[in-house]
């Protein structure tokens, strides 16, 4: 049951890495070229779901299946290092999502009037140099994911 939990953990956390890379790769490059008509597109385009409906149900059940993680393997101190890294890692890039992702989200988006190119082009262009950002906190909670895993398939 435990290690089932964290194949769980490592699937989740496999699943949002790759979809932040995805986001950084193909949907930053593409709302940073051909401002404000790339913006206008997005926002035609993104009318039923955006990438917030994935990360809205993934974000969390990542965050709750590191947690009951960390509470099945506590006893192991060193397992309970790397899983304790691990959420850190994860709660750290949801903070970053709410307080400089939805803003800039909000500015692209959101916005009922669509602002000027200008600020279109540096809400597009902080997004995309910290997307990058979001990716490498998400692979650090990873890659201790998959010690921890480790050293729990070790155990055995």
């Amino acid at each position: 049951m435990r290690k089932i939990v964290l194949y769980a953990c490592v699937a989740f956390s496999s699943g949002l890495f790759f979809t932040l890379v995805y986001n950084s790769i193909v949907n930053a490059a593409n709302w940073e070229s051909n401002i404000p008509q790339s913006i206008t597109a997005t926002r035609n385009f993104f009318v039923v779901a955006n990438p917030g409906t994935f990360f809205q149900l993934v974000d969390p059940t990542n965050m709750l299946l590191n947690v009951l993680a960390l509470i099945l393997f506590w006893k192991s101190r060193s397992i309970r290092l790397f899983l304790g890294i691990a959420l850190l890692c994860y709660v750290s890039s949801m903070v970053l999502t709410f307080t400089y992702f939805y803003p800039r989200n909000d500015v692209m988006f959101l916005s009922e009037q669509l602002p000027d190119a200008e600020t279109l082009k540096k809400a597009a262009s902080e997004w995309g140099r910290m997307g990058w950002v979001r990716c490498l906190l998400t692979l650090a909670g990873l890659v201790c994911t998959f010690i921890a895993l480790d050293k729990a398939s070790s155990r055995t």
